[in-house]
């Protein structure tokens, strides 16, 4: 945490506000993404179901923790504290249910099912599209399922297997946005990254959630930011966002906005 406190003092130093920015694209997504507070109707089911979980005190023993759960110190949790430390907050999700909305993105991945809930607003975003998930934990891929079919979604093929063995078999997929909310080490997000990159065309967008995690998660994004197809970069710290569309010069944007806390 305090690690987090001195990332964020020095984005707050580094960043700049919506005001001081020139570039039309980003004034476009901050207006119709991150300023958007409309509230829509499927949010209201995702919702309740994130609160009949946070009241399941049911163990759950955990087989897949990976780097992303530092937060969980026992391969022992129960579905309310899976629910409350390891699920995106709600203003997170919604970020991405805009996202996909706005962008009309129709083939999605994400890697790091957990419980769905996140699932569960990228697949409402546009029901015409498909979303892809991966979740290497099968007890939490069954909690997962079992939430889809709660919410009556249809969109959505949840694969359980290790995400160093499924992702390159996805590779002829050719989605148009995918999250990365899975292994926040270093080294996988980079392995998927590059992996995932071969793929991207212009109209592509990765979105990487907690780049400030960790120093080495960090030091992912940077490496991502400097990779030569991509060609904007905004960084609101909770979320990393990456796009590369051509014809443009290359540009990394540190927003300080309310989203940040997100």
């Amino acid at each position: 945490m305090v690690k987090k406190i001195s990332f964020y003092l020095k984005f707050l130093f580094q960043g700049t506000n919506k005001y001081n920015i020139h570039s039309p694209m980003v004034h476009e997504f901050i207006e119709n993404i991150l300023d958007n507070s409309i509230k829509y109707y499927s949010f209201i089911g995702i919702e309740h179901v994130r609160s009949l979980l946070l009241k399941q005190n049911e163990a759950i023993e955990l087989k897949d923790l990976g780097a992303g759960s530092k937060s969980i110190k026992s391969s022992t949790s129960t579905i309310n504290i899976l629910t409350k430390k390891v699920q995106s907050r709600p203003e997170k999700a919604q970020i991405l249910f805009r996202v996909v909305s706005f962008f009309q993105k129709k083939n999605i991945l994400e890697i790091g099912t957990s419980l769905g809930l996140t699932t569960a607003y990228l697949s409402n975003a546009n029901k015409d599209g498909k979303v892809t998930t991966i979740e290497g934990d099968p007890k939490v891929s069954s909690l997962a399922q079992k939430n889809f079919k709660t919410l009556k979604l249809k969109n959505i093929e949840l694969i359980n297997q290790p995400f160093d063995q499924i992702i390159p078999q996805l590779l002829k997929n050719k989605f148009d946005l995918i999250f990365f909310d899975g292994n926040h080490s270093k080294e996988a997000t980079l392995r998927y990254f590059y992996w995932l990159a071969e793929q991207a065309n212009e109209d592509s967008i990765f979105i990487f959630d907690d780049i400030y995690w960790s120093s080495d998660m960090k030091q992912a994004w940077d490496e991502i930011c400097n990779f030569d197809k991509v060609m904007l970069s905004l960084d609101i710290f909770s979320l990393g966002i990456v796009f590369f569309k051509k014809n443009r010069e290359k540009e990394h944007i540190k927003l300080v906005h309310r989203s940040n806390l997100y």
